[in-house]
Formats: structure tokens, sequence, C-alpha cells
């Protein structure tokens, strides 16, 4: 299998998965892209997204995986469902083992917060995520890691040179 049907299949598991998980909250598209828009408003992001976004991803019509969806994944942490369904289909991003935490912050020398590195992680993954279709998801994530973990670092060198 190619990398671009290995990230085509990730694309069809991740429409499906939010079609059923949608589905099972009884939430349509509309109200699944608000709810999203609600939980990155409780993590201080603000996010744009619309029915339509929702609409082309299930339909099949995206090519790649949006930076939205940790979002979109979000919501359906915040209104779980007492559904045995519901925990037995995780999302195939797995990206629940990678919670994006709501206040801590590092400090850097000149009074510049930084989110901790699993949020920092979450934020280069999402700027990550439209680039280059051809990189994996995989890689991608990787490249957040790696960022996240040396980027307050680079920071305070910065500060060396100013």
């Amino acid at each position: 299998m190619t990398v671009r049907d290995r990230r085509i299949q990730k694309i069809d598991e991740l429409r499906l998965w939010i079609r059923f998980q949608r589905t099972l909250r009884g939430w349509t598209a509309k109200q699944l892209a608000e709810e999203a828009i609600k939980s990155a408003k409780r993590r201080n992001i603000e996010l744009h997204l619309r029915q339509q976004s929702v609409s082309f991803l299930e339909g099949g019509k995206m090519k790649s995986i949006p930076s939205w969806i940790e979002y979109v994944e979000q919501a359906f942490e915040d209104n779980k469902v007492d559904s045995k369904l519901g925990e037995k289909f995780e999302s195939p991003l797995n990206l629940k083992s990678e919670k994006i935490s709501e206040v801590p912050t590092k400090t850097c020398p000149n009074k510049l917060k930084l989110p901790d590195e699993i949020s920092l992680k979450k934020l280069l993954l999402a700027l990550l995520a439209p680039v280059e279709d051809n990189i994996p998801w995989e890689s991608k994530r990787n490249i957040a890691n790696i960022l996240a973990q040396r980027l307050p670092k680079g920071l305070e060198q910065i500060s060396l040179f100013q």
C-alpha cells in the first residue's frame, strides 16, 4: 500500500468515525461545528468552522486531515454519550492520549507565556496538518513533538542575542 493509499484510508476512517460519533449524539453537521467552536473557545482558541467543512469531510471531498479535527474530537469528549458503542470506536487519529490542557504555561525570561508541551505539540500539529499532502501524518506528529520540546529552549536562546 502506497503512502497516498494509507493517507486516503486514514481520511476515510476519520470521516466515518466523525459521522458515527455525530449521529450517536443526534447532532447535525452544523451542531458539530458549533460544538467544536465551543470546545476550541474553552481552550482559548478562536476557531472558524462551518457546517459545510464538516459535510465536506464526511462526504469524502477533503483530501487531507483538516487542522480543526482536534476540536471536533474534543467536542465529542466534552459531550460524552452513555453508550458502549461510543467507547468501542475511538478516533482513528488517537488524539485522546494527547489532550489539550486548559491552563498550564511555561514562562520564558521575556515574560512570554507558552502553553505546556502537550498543548504546544497540538498547536504545531494543527499548523502542520495542511502542509504538504505527501508527508505522512505520523511524520507531522513527530515533527510537532520535536518542535514542542525544543521551542521553549530556543526562545530562551534568542533572548541571548537581543
